[in-house]
């Protein structure tokens, strides 16, 4: 979600009125930003007013030329403005895989502030419809982001995001009755004094397991649709970016990073209490040439025997960039297997944001920002690999038909494209990504036929 602000300084009848905007800077660089701090933890750094548009802005489209795919690659976003979105999450019914829902965040409302949108589709991506999930506004918290879509067990979508700006964030969880087309209800799962942010949520036996960070990891359960929660529970003082997944047997198993790991918490008791397991160390990621934010979010997925996968980005391979690493566990991640590089190129180039999802017929997907068709390790490209057994795959195939350059985008201007892409498996396999074709942030995806 947007974080960082820079500071603009006007000048009216000799008061100085201090107007913050998003610098969006990638953390850990050099950055004149200032921001508030939700919770005290400075990794979670929020907006307190609105981003500008660039008035003398031009289109820097991405170098090289289309290339073609056997699939095609379609716009999600039904919007006809220049407006960014990004920042894409999607949820497939497991009763129907034609239908998801995919949540994006949007600067539709083209005065600088951001929320987050709902896009549904009926036929497997060909057409798309919008909608907005914050129907129970708080005036003063206009901003939102971070959205995260689940489905319940009779249909019902739980749409989670942080409202925020100017001040510290509360969690949201609205509700559809109707597949995502209109939104019947809206509860706040925490307070504006808790400063939460990134949320995540999984949905099992009637439950909504709900995760989200402000200065530590913490974990909510929801019996009743969304109207209460639990006492938030304390999951890790150091975890962050949060990725539940309930496997075959019920579990919820949140896989998280810290500084220097991703993290299993695994409840067995229906998120009463969790039991915290190291996947493996990870490494910071390596400097980029792009200035675009970018962290490490693990991306997860079960499958029916109750094996576990897991993918993230990470920086240990000194002189290639910044490389997709996964691994699995075939018991319920008591051990994991020696963590592999999923990115085929030879190069330096940066590959980032993985997103991971395993089909119903039980072959694992990994999907990921790759920056190897640009030499300059700026414009991007989607690439993805599949297995069918977990742990051979089959090689890495180019999604994206034309190159994004990240800094076409009037809004954002090059410094946010969203923390994460999103993938969704299901009679197809469904990539989802931030796209500047169109000389602007549009989300598009990719309906890939597992069958070919």
């Amino acid at each position: 979600m947007p974080r960082k602000r820079l500071l603009a300084v006007l000048s009216l009848s000799a008061l100085l009125v201090v107007v913050a905007a998003l610098s969006f800077a990638a953390r850990g660089a050099s950055s004149t930003a200032t921001a508030l701090i939700s919770g005290g933890d400075p990794d979670l750094l929020v907006p307190s007013a609105n981003m500008p548009l660039s008035a003398n802005w031009q289109a820097k489209p991405a170098n090289g030329a289309a290339v073609s795919l056997p699939f095609a690659n379609i716009r999600v976003n039904t919007d006809n403005t220049q407006e960014a979105q990004n920042e894409p999450f999607v949820a497939v019914d497991p009763r129907n895989s034609q239908h998801m829902v995919v949540g994006a965040n949007n600067w539709q409302r083209g005065d600088g502030h951001f929320e987050v949108y709902a896009y549904t589709t009926f036929d497997g991506g060909k057409t798309w419809s919008a909608s907005q999930p914050y129907i129970n506004r708080n005036a003063s918290r206009i901003n939102a982001a971070d959205p995260t879509v689940a489905f319940g067990s009779n249909g019902e979508v739980y749409f989670a995001f942080v409202a925020m700006s100017p001040a510290d964030g509360a969690v949201a969880v609205s509700t559809s009755l109707d597949g995502g087309r209109t939104w019947a209800s809206q509860n706040w799962a925490t307070s504006f004094t808790s400063g939460a942010d990134k949320p995540s949520v999984a949905v099992s036996g009637g439950r909504i397991y709900l995760y989200y960070q402000s200065g530590a990891l913490f974990g909510s359960v929801s019996t009743n649709g969304g109207s209460t929660w639990s006492a938030a529970t304390v999951i890790d003082a150091a975890g962050r970016n949060a990725a539940p997944v309930v496997d075959s047997k019920g579990a919820v198993n949140v896989f998280y990073a810290t500084s220097s790991s991703i993290k299993l918490a695994r409840s067995i008791n229906l998120g009463v209490s969790y039991r915290i397991t190291n996947v493996s160390d990870v490494t910071a990621l390596q400097p980029r040439a792009a200035h675009y934010r970018a962290s490490i979010y693990p991306a997860a997925g079960a499958d029916s025997r109750g094996n576990l996968y897991v993918a993230w980005a990470d920086g240990r391979n000194a002189g290639r960039g910044n490389d997709i690493l996964y691994t699995r566990s075939v018991n319920s991640g008591t051990s994991w297997s020696a963590p592999v590089t999923l990115n085929s190129d030879n190069s330096s180039a940066d590959q980032l944001m993985p997103a991971l999802s395993v089909g119903s017929d039980g072959a694992v997907n990994v999907a990921w920002l790759d920056n190897r068709n640009d030499s300059a390790n700026i414009n991007y490209d989607v690439y993805m690999s599949r297995s069918v057994d977990g742990v051979h795959f089959n090689g890495n195939q180019r999604v994206t038909s034309t190159s994004s350059n990240p800094s076409n985008d009037p809004r954002t201007q090059g410094a946010m494209i969203g923390d994460y892409f999103a993938m969704g498996a299901g009679s197809t396999v469904n990539v989802f990504w931030t796209d500047t074709r169109n000389n602007n942030e549009d989300i598009y995806m990719a309906p890939i036929n597992i069958n070919n």
